[in-house]
This record gives structure tokens, C-alpha cells and sequence, in this order.
């Protein structure tokens, strides 16, 4: 969380500069510038040669002590690979996503049968050893035989209607005596965001029932194994467009992080559990395997779509995302989407912005008389100050009026920066040559990569910089010195500099943005000559 703060921070602080200064020197100086169902199907495959070797992180090596065998639970939604002896899932395929990059099903998690998967479980049996395997339509038990006077049933469920597989665990007491055990159970693990994108997506989410609070924790900076003490309500995997998340029926005594070199790996603990002599114990799960969307999350009914967050961007990123889908079903393409949505919000502000345009000739105006008191107070500041107020009150002139328009432009850009960079729907929609608006739009690509280029060519920021170039001119005054029209150079360059490796969808946007702009100057211009 404290890497992705930073990096908002420094992209609010870039966009105040590049946005801020040309309307401050404008102002101060003005003459420098002027779901269908579907019948589950299982199959089983030949045995994996390769033997489990690794268990936690926390644990030495262990042997299986049966050799692999694979089953496949398949519907609608999902293909999903459990394994034996463990009884845990290797790899969840996800039909309804395709991957833009390959044309085919996103991976969500594949372990590569190279460490254990989600619904292992460590200290309930030390050595698992299958005694038998049943499956009956959308489930398939995994029978263990008993170790230390305990017998553990697992049954594994695909669920036809939600995004979702249920876990439930019998663990059965066949001593004479009262028995207690500490368990842990992976909720995530062989994630596909861990080779394919940037770590500062990847978050450890957990849901304590103290105060309901969510605790978030950045997995770039994960040294260390990371835990939650509390009454768990849930844990989860969140990357980019997907997430895993573990909620059990009762709740846990912690949740935990680890990372290495291979793998990152989340769970649920629960100590001390009791389990009567003669008896049995149920630990039940459901774990939502699917995308952020909101739609998906809700349709479980488990209040999961918490892990999305809350608060003010939150919410304005959702009201956007909501309206982008309007617009693209009214204009069937989400391109043209964000093209309306950059006219309907400039239209919007426009009064703002007309009357930002204004300000700024009047204050170009002024600046004969502002000279003046320069000259006539240049000893004395305060003077000076308090003249320079009295001669704005005088011609009702805001010094600060142009920059409202761009305060209310900023709350825009970050939420259009986080549904284009976290929408599972935007990955891959496309616009004239762009292949994906939640990517640069790379005309094409170098064989080797290029410095502060990287190894596409991106046209759009290209066109931006251009239209930048043109708005400069129509802004800086033909009498202003060579240093701020070297300045209004370099701005638009910097710009983009800045845009390059943007999102093409954002890039498109302030595109959009600035040609409207520069259409409003212009309106300006013609209603002053008249």
C-alpha cells in the first residue's frame, strides 16, 4: 500500500506541475503566457512423475507418499486440476477470461505440480497417504487413511452458478481420547500476476471481525513471513484483475504471508481445536476464484467485495467504470467510450473552464498596472502585496480562478487511471490500431529495448505531445522572453515523457481533453473580438 501511495503521490504531484505552472505564470505573469449452466465434468489424468518436495515455507522437505495423480473438475467457468495426495488444487483456468496476450482462457494460478496448492493443509495428518477417491457429479473426497488415531475426509466442490469451489474437512477422533490440533490451510498460491505484472498490484488482504477492519499488505516488499492475529473473517490474493479469496464458516485464529523465490503463498491458521473422543470435527470453506469485478464478487452473497476498498476514489472509480460500460453500449466501443466520457465531463466544467479563461485575460489586462506598483513599491513587499489585492478587488479579479478547472480535473484522472489499470472488462478492448486501452497502445514493437522508451513505439502520447505543442502556442504570448517559451517547448515533451508507458485508454483521455481546450480558447477568442 505504501509503494502504490507513493507512487499516486508523485503522479499527483507531476500532473500539478505540468498543469499548474503554465496557469500560474498565466496569471501572475501574463504577458509571459497568455451465466448459462452447465454440467460439471471431471476426468482424471495419468500421474505426475515429479514428487511433491516442498510443503510451507516454514516446514522442511517432504516426500508424497503416493505418487501424483491428477483430476480435473470442469464447467462452465473453470477448469481446475486437484492433485493427490494433498488433495489440493494445481492449477484454476478461467473460461469467460480470455487473455488478450494468447487468445486463450486466463491462468489464474498454476503451481507447475512444483510445490503444493490451495487447500493443502499442514498438522492435521504428518504423512497423507490416499485410501480412496470418490467422485459424484460436481465433487470429487479425497478419503486419507488414519494417522494418530485421526481419519481426515476432504470433499471438493465446483460451483455451476457462482465463481466459486467449496472445501469441507471431516476430521474424525478414533481414540478414546480427547484430542486437540492446529492446522493451517493455503487460501493462494501459484499466482500468474507473480511472472506477468507489476508487484505493486499484488496485495495480501484479510478481514478481521475486530471493527470489520481490512488489513492490506503490499507482497513487493514481503521479506518476511507476514501474519494477522484475530478472529479472520476472510483472506485474499488480489492482483491486478483477479483474486483469490479464502472465507471459512468459522472463523480463524490468523491469517499469513510468505514469499520466496518461487512462489508467494497466503492462508488461514486456526490453533488449538478440540475434538472429542469418538467424534468428529467440520472446517468448511468457499473460495471466490475470479476477477475484481464487482458484479463477480457479489453474486457469492459474502460481503467479499470489501477487499476492493472504500473511501471517495473507491466509490468515483466505480461511478466511472459504471458509466464507461453505459457509454460503450451506446457506441459499442469502449475507445469512443472514453471519448465521450472526456466531452461529457468537460462539458460539464466547461462554465468553470470558460470563466478560468477569463481570469486569465483579465489578469493580462492587469498586468500594466501590476507593473506599475512593481516599480512603485519595489522596496517595500508589503506594500506591494497589499496593493496588488486592492487592485484585483477593484476589477473583481481571482489571481487563483484559472486553477480550479484543474483541481476537479484531478480526482477524474485518478479513478480513470485505476479503472483502466484494474478492469478486468477494459483488458484488451480496443480502438482504431490501439489492441488494448489498459495498455500503451504500441504501434509496434523493437526487438531490443530502448531507453526511456522501452521496447514499443506508443503513437498516442506521440499526437498528445503535438496537440500540447499546439495549446502552448495558442497560450504563451508572442512578447514573452525566451526562457518561458523554452519552457512551453519542453512542458508538452515532458508531458509526454510522462504519458509514454500510460495506459492508452488515460493517454486518450487527455487527448481529448487538451483538443477541447484548445477548442474553448478559441471560443474565448472569437467572443473577445467581437
Amino acid at each position: 500500500m505504501k509503494n502504490e501511495k507513493n507512487f499516486f503521490i508523485a503522479i499527483a504531484l507531476t500532473i500539478l506541475v505540468l498543469y499548474l505552472y503554465p496557469t500560474i505564470i498565466k496569471q501572475f505573469f501574463p504577458n509571459a503566457l497568455p451465466i448459462q449452466k452447465a454440467r460439471t465434468v471431471i476426468r482424471s489424468t495419468p500421474a505426475d512423475t515429479n514428487e511433491n518436495t516442498e510443503f510451507f515455507s516454514t516446514i522442511n522437505q517432504q516426500k508424497s507418499y503416493l505418487k501424483e495423480k491428477s483430476y480435473i473438475l470442469e464447467n462452465f467457468n473453470y477448469t481446475v486440476v486437484l492433485n493427490a495426495p494433498y488433495g489440493d488444487i494445481k492449477s484454476i483456468e478461467l473460461k469467460k477470461f480470455i487473455d488478450p496476450a494468447t487468445g486463450k482462457p486466463s491462468i489464474l494460478m498454476d503451481t507447475e505440480n512444483k510445490y503444493n496448492g490451495i487447500f493443502a493443509t499442514q498438522g492435521i495428518l504428518e504423512k497423507p497417504e490416499i485410501e480412496d477417491v470418490f467422485v459424484v457429479n460436481n465433487k470429487i473426497t479425497f478419503v486419507y487413511k488414519p494417522q494418530n488415531d485421526l481419519k481426515l475426509t476432504k470433499t471438493i466442490i465446483i460451483d455451476d452458478e457462482t465463481l466459486s469451489l467449496t472445501l469441507s474437512m471431516n476430521i474424525e477422533n478414533l481414540s478414546e481420547q480427547e484430542k486437540s490440533i492446529s492446522y493451517r490451510i493455503i487460501a493462494a498460491t501459484g499466482i500468474n500476476a507473480e511472472r506477468n505484472i507489476s508487484s505493486r498490484y499484488m496485495k495480501a488482504i484479510t478481514k478481521t471481525t475486530e471493527r470489520k477492519k481490512i488489513h492490506k499488505k503490499s507482497l513487493s516488499g514481503l521479506r518476511k513471513e507476514f501474519i494477522i492475529n484475530g478472529e479472520v473473517e476472510m483472506t485474499a490474493f488480489q492482483s491486478r484483475y483477479f483474486s483469490l479469496v479464502l472465507v471459512p464458516v468459522s472463523v480463524c485464529d490468523y491469517s499469513y504471508a510468505n514469499k520466496n523465490s518461487q512462489f508467494i503463498r497466503l492462508g488461514l491458521g486456526k490453533n488449538n481445536l478440540t475434538i472429542p473422543a469418538n467424534t468428529s470435527l467440520n472446517q468448511n470453506y468457499i473460495l471466490y476464484a475470479g476477477s475484481n469485478s464487482l458484479k463477480d464478487m457479489s453474486d457469492l452473497n459474502l460481503n467479499i467485495e470489501v477487499i476492493k476498498g472504500s473511501g471517495f476514489f473507491t466509490a468515483f472509480s466505480d461511478f466511472l467504470l459504471n458509466l464507461l460500460h453505459f457509454l460503450q453500449k451506446i457506441f459499442k466501443n469502449y475507445g469512443i467510450a472514453v471519448i465521450a466520457l472526456a466531452l461529457i465531463i468537460n462539458l460539464f466544467l466547461y462554465p468553470l473552464t470558460f470563466k478560468s479563461l477569463k481570469s486569465m485575460k483579465e489578469m493580462q489586462a492587469l498586468q500594466p498596472h501590476i507593473e506599475e506598483l512593481r516599480n512603485l513599491h519595489k522596496d517595500n513587499p508589503q506594500k506591494l502585496n497589499k496593493e496588488t489585492i486592492l487592485l484585483y478587488k477593484k476589477h473583481k479579479v481571482n489571481p487563483v480562478g484559472g486553477c480550479l478547472p484543474i483541481f476537479l480535473q484531478m480526482p477524474v484522472f485518478f479513478a480513470l487511471y485505476k479503472v483502466l489499470m484494474t478492469t478486468i472488462e477494459l483488458r484488451g478492448a480496443n480502438f482504431l490500431w490501439i489492441k488494448d486501452l489498459s495498455s500503451p497502445d504500441a504501434l509496434f514493437v523493437f526487438q531490443n529495448k530502448l531507453p526511456f522508451i522501452g521496447n514499443s513505439f506508443n503513437f498516442l502520447p506521440i499526437v498528445m505531445v503535438i496537440v500540447s505543442f499546439i495549446q502552448q502556442k495558442k497560450t504563451v504570448a508572442s512578447q514573452a522572453n525566451e526562457q518561458q517559451k523554452t519552457m512551453a517547448l519542453i512542458m508538452p515533451i515532458f508531458m509526454g515523457v510522462i504519458f509514454y508507458n500510460f495506459p492508452s485508454g488515460l493517454v486518450l483521455y487527455f487527448l481529448t481533453n487538451t483538443i477541447f481546450s484548445i477548442a474553448a480558447q478559441s471560443i474565448l477568442s472569437v467572443k473577445s473580438e467581437k
